[in-house]
């Protein structure tokens, strides 16, 4: 992924003018003169026949038009206001596609003020017996959503939204929050765009970072400078004489005048294996790191220190945790005896919490209301959660902090600086004995030191003073799976066998949630229905599905028919363990492989030959490696008059893969799907 991080640079000055022309933060690499290829505003019969390569039969909707200016104007309160102008136009093109008619505004707030949206206004067109019919969106569409302490939504869904439909809005956000500049999404994925467009005019007194993610170049990238009159309004200091007054001061600064255009994005698709589309859309974000105000320069930059502190502060994160909250002892010294150790004692605080809250909201990192309500209700946030469990350890002097994280669905953190808006999860830590354990109470089942697969994702930080940066990362996860099948002829001679699958950690978990929520008859229903109709499943035994530090073992017995009167057997030895179908199916792929942990699964075979059969064909040994040493896939097979042993073993060494590795991948598994397909053949003794 092309990953981009340059600076705006902006200078602020009194009675003079002065210019540094320091580049913005896209090299110009051509200039392009085309026009956005429709008329906002004004929809006409012919418009709703659309052509475009990107549309076929999986598409629902697609963005005709989409374009965002964002310019700087100066305010009451002495320095600078952004005003962010959105319009517009979706063509529906099926029911599916009707989701595009609900849209959310992410608005940020704060005891200063908060961000508003002006000059909302949204039209559907559609065509009724050739005549184009206009159905305005109203007042009472539109509402508010309170999401957390800093942020609210602004919600509004389009009327009259049939197939067929044009969709058409604008909205202008004015905020005083320069730091929160929007980002923008020139892909999308939900549907294709036809013409994505970014417009900036940036005064050069504001210092901004940029990310740039994606693999589609600009159709038009444009950059350059000029002058614009701001009329700002400073405050007059406290204590002065009455009669002072605000004044207002007005500055010609140069800007920095930015076009930035893609034409015909095609819709993201997400292959299998892939994070989330969040980390590789084409998309432009802006971090505020420095300011100019004439005399000196002013880092604005919002790193993990400011961070921190200003996460202890919170009413809704560290109040509750520099409290002593010695209310939690009634509920403590029914948890843990006096003589418990340490390990023991965090363990039981830990198992408690995760048996008796239920997680309402994955994707908070707050505290809704209280710690005290979380405990009456039972359920919370993971934010509720988890800094519970972190305040009840901390109760008992076993030492928690909180840590902040982003899971896979919210795309990866950079390392430098935290996006508060992906960082969406928040877990504990503890250390005890020189081992460090992280922990979060919110998965049912999931063992004490351990975490989800999505916690896996990068780069999370130690809510703390020292500010401890820790890394997670899927290669650092093996999954081991072992399968082993014995196969028998009994004293009728009819073929039976057992069957024996010790999980990994993660298939165990999943396993283990699977039957808390449906049952473990209906499990074994399940499983009974997954193997081959030859096979006739009976005495199943599942293990430890209760106990979360224990791996699950699945047991039972089968008999295969497949041996019974006939002249001639086609058999797997495999058994429906064998991968049918290539994960990795597309000819070509832009984006990572990225797998949720590395692998090694391990299937073992040992089977007398039916009685009154003989080999006839037996598939042949054979080892490959993937990129030398990045996995092996192993297919060992012998036999002799009585018998027959097979080992076959995929192993991959790392979870994450670049794009340029796909082909490579993909060809690895090809051979593996193609290789365990292979049968051996029994022939009847005559």
């Amino acid at each position: 992924m092309e990953f981009v991080q340059r600076s705006i640079q902006t200078i602020f000055f009194r009675n003079k003018i002065l210019l540094s022309l320091l580049g913005f933060f896209i090299t110009l690499t051509s200039i392009a003169q085309d026009k956005a290829p429709v008329n906002f505003g004004k929809v006409k019969a012919e418009d709703f026949k659309i052509s475009s390569a990107l549309i076929d039969s999986n598409t629902n909707a697609v963005i005709v038009f989409d374009k965002g200016d964002i310019s700087f104007e100066g305010n009451s309160s002495g320095w600078f206001s952004y005003i962010f102008k959105r319009s517009r136009r979706i063509k529906v093109i099926n029911k599916k596609g009707f989701d595009m008619a609900t849209v959310e505004l992410l608005l940020y707030k704060n005891d200063d003020g908060k961000e508003t949206v002006e000059k909302l206004s949204g039209i559907t067109y559609n065509i009724e017996n050739g005549v184009v019919e206009e159905s305005k969106l109203k007042s009472k569409d539109v509402f508010e959503e309170k999401t957390d302490k800093n942020h609210f939504n602004r919600k509004f869904i389009m009327p009259a939204v049939k197939e067929g439909s044009i969709i058409e809005y604008t909205y202008t956000i004015r905020s005083d929050f320069e730091f929160n500049l929007p980002p923008w999404e020139f892909q999308s994925a939900a549907c294709p765009i036809l013409w994505s467009e970014y417009n900036l005019v940036i005064p050069r007194l504001l210092n901004y970072m940029t990310l740039f993610q994606g693999y589609h170049k600009y159709f038009i990238e444009k950059n350059t400078d000029g002058f614009k009159n701001y009329s700002i309004t400073k405050k007059r200091e406290p204590g002065s004489f009455a009669s002072s007054r605000d004044q207002v001061v007005n500055i010609v600064s140069p800007v920095a005048i930015h076009q930035l255009v893609m034409k015909d994005v095609p819709v993201f698709y997400a292959e299998n294996y892939i994070s989330s589309p969040v980390n590789f859309i084409d998309k432009i974000s802006f971090q505020l790191y420095k300011t100019y105000d004439g005399e000196n320069y002013h880092d604005v930059f919002n790193n993990w220190k400011t961070t921190t502190e200003e996460l202890m502060k919170r009413e809704d994160f560290g109040k509750y945790l520099n409290d002593e909250n010695g209310w939690l002892d009634k509920i403590l010294n029914q948890v843990v005896n006096e003589h418990d150790g340490t390990l023991e004692a965090a363990k039981k605080i830990y198992y408690h919490v995760q048996k008796n809250y239920t997680c309402t909201n994955r994707y908070n990192k707050y505290i809704k209301t209280s710690l005290e309500d979380v405990v009456k209700k039972k359920s919370g946030t993971v934010g509720d959660i988890n800094l519970l469990l972190i305040a009840m350890l901390n109760r008992k002097n076993i030492q928690a902090l909180p840590v902040l994280l982003s899971t896979r669905e919210f795309g990866r953190n950079p390392k430098g600086y935290p996006l508060m808006e992906r960082l969406n999860y928040v877990i504990g830590k503890v250390k005890i004995n020189s081992t460090d354990y992280y922990l979060d109470a919110t998965t049912p089942f999931l063992a004490f030191g351990k975490l989800p697969s999505k916690c896996y994702n990068g780069n999370a930080m130690v809510i703390s003073n020292d500010t401890t940066a820790l890394y997670f990362d899927s290669d650092l996860l093996t999954e081991i799976n072992v399968v082993s099948m014995f196969i028998i002829n009994n004293e009728k001679n009819e073929v039976e066998g057992s069957y024996t699958s010790n999980m990994g950690f993660f298939e165990s978990l999943e396993t283990k949630n699977k039957i808390a929520a449906s049952g473990l008859n209906e499990y074994k229903i399940n499983l009974k229905q997954s193997f081959p109709e030859e096979m006739q499943i009976g005495n199943i035994q599942v293990d430890s599905f209760q106990l979360p530090e224990e791996p699950v073992s699945v047991k039972l017995d089968f008999k295969l028919s497949s041996f019974e009167n006939a002249d001639i057997v086609y058999f797997n030895p495999l058994m429906g363990e064998a991968i049918k179908k290539n994960p990795f199916y597309a000819a070509e792929r832009m984006y990572p492989v990225e797998m949720p942990f590395a692998t090694d699964n391990i299937y073992v075979l040992n089977m007398e030959i039916p009685k009154g059969y003989k080999i006839d064909e037996l598939p042949k040994s054979a080892r490959i490696n993937l990129n030398e040493n990045e996995g092996v896939f192993e297919y060992l097979i012998s036999a002799d008059a009585k018998a027959i042993q097979m080992r076959c073993r995929i192993l991959l060494k790392k979870a994450n893969f670049p794009g340029e590795d796909y082909r490579t991948l993909r060809d690895f598994y090809a051979y593996i799907v193609k290789k365990e397909a292979e049968q051996i053949v029994f022939k009847k003794i005559k």
